[in-house]
């Protein structure tokens, strides 16, 4: 950011151009803008920490939604593997089916031929029983042996009549367990199914979730963004504001330094014409007993030369004095000064011509200053005086510690400085 080179109180005097005014304005202006500037990185601050949260908080959601999709994933694995074995147990149960479909054919086939056989030897026992009977010769053996056989007949096609039953009823055994391992796959895949209808929805869930969270922290990144283009633009007219300031601050120098330039020129003007005439009368109307001071010439030049000093900040009597070739005024204060003066008659109220040199008196009591003020007239309406826009020693306005201080001017005197010291 630019810097701003302030004025010190004191250091422009009322004229006839409006730089004072817009470099006051300025001031405002600058007092506001830097408020926007602290507003605005608040608020960028202020975003980036909602940006920051929700950059944690959308890496918890994916995090969740991650675990939500593995778990359907997983359960997607159990339904397929759940399906395939349903699949299996209804492959299985269809061909033990089957396999009792065909076992029933082959029972109801040989006890269909158990029929026709006993049905069979009956006859063949009645009819070759009354053969024998209306014989009646030596045949009756080999009607014993027709019986023998149709008997020994019935007997093996009920014997595989019992056989067929036995693997009809062992295959029915086998078919009905695979029916009931068929239901118990059909109702492991129906859990699995719902397994996987809740997983699907819970990791559909936490997706929604994560997605609505990346919206939040995209909508924050946006509002980070809009901060950062508030901050730089507030930023950049506040450095604009200061640039002008800066400008109006060195025009202001300027036309103090000339202003000074021509007060010096003006004394040294009337300095001059002292000389030529004679003692100036500031010098010489003094105390009974005063110590002879620097003549104007001297003190105007001692002030010019002090120009910058630092050393005198709130020692304004002991300022003067210096200008004027004293080590000390011998009082504590310039409100002590104005009133041995006032009280000997000396204070000039008179401001509309004050001579280069002069003694001018200001009463800091309105300002809450017990001390008061003192400076010296540099002529053009201003005076050289501690508190200048250097920070020290320099010429400000006539009218500053009145108008800019609140400490009304009271007069000017000649160098009544009764108690001053070499």
């Amino acid at each position: 950011m630019a810097s701003v080179m302030f004025l010190a109180q004191g250091a422009v005097e009322a004229r006839a151009d409006d730089l004072d005014d817009q470099f006051a304005a300025l001031q405002d202006k600058i007092a506001s803008s830097s408020g926007t500037v602290s507003d605005s990185y608040a608020t960028l601050d202020a975003a980036m920490s909602a940006l920051t949260a929700s950059r944690d908080e959308l890496s918890a959601a994916q995090q969740t939604a991650e675990k939500a999709q593995k778990a359907a994933d997983e359960a997607q694995r159990d339904a397929d593997a759940a399906a395939e074995a349903l699949s299996t147990a209804q492959d299985n149960r269809k061909a033990a089916q089957a396999q009792v479909d065909e076992a029933q054919t082959q029972v109801d086939g040989a006890k269909q031929e158990l029929g026709m056989v006993a049905s069979q030897a009956a006859q063949q026992n009645t009819g070759l029983t009354g053969i024998a009977l209306l014989v009646g010769d030596g045949s009756t053996s080999q009607i014993s042996n027709r019986v023998q056989w149709a008997n020994q007949s019935f007997s093996a096609t009920q014997a595989k009549v019992a056989a067929y039953q036995s693997a009809l009823d062992e295959l029915s055994a086998k078919r009905d367990a695979l029916v009931e391992a068929e239901n118990d796959a059909q109702a492991a895949r129906d859990k699995a199914v719902d397994r996987l209808a809740a997983a699907q929805e819970a990791s559909q869930a936490a997706a929604d979730a994560a997605a609505a969270v990346q919206e939040k922290l995209d909508a924050n990144q946006a509002a980070l963004a809009a901060a950062q283009d508030i901050v730089n633009e507030a930023v950049a007219s506040d450095d604009a504001l200061k640039r002008q300031a800066n400008d109006l601050a060195s025009q202001i120098q300027a036309r103090d330094a000339a202003a000074a330039a021509a007060a010096a020129e003006t004394a040294a003007a009337a300095n001059r014409a002292n000389a030529a005439a004679g003692a100036s009368w500031l010098t010489t109307n003094i105390a009974p007993g005063q110590l002879t001071p620097y003549s104007v010439d001297q003190a105007v030049a001692t002030a010019q030369a002090m120009e910058g000093d630092m050393r005198y900040g709130n020692m304004c009597l002991a300022l003067v004095a210096a200008f004027y070739g004293y080590s000390s005024s011998g009082v504590n204060s310039a409100t002590d000064a104005a009133a041995t003066i006032m009280a000997a008659g000396q204070m000039q109220y008179d401001t509309s011509n004050i001579p280069v040199g002069a003694l001018v008196w200001y009463d800091g009591a309105p300002a809450g200053n017990p001390f008061g003020h003192v400076a010296m007239y540099a002529g053009n309406g201003m005076i050289y005086s501690n508190g200048a826009a250097n920070g020290g020693v320099g010429v400000i306005s006539l009218d500053t510690p009145s108008a800019g201080w609140g400490e009304p001017l009271i007069g000017w005197s000649s160098v009544w400085l009764p108690n001053a010291t070499g």
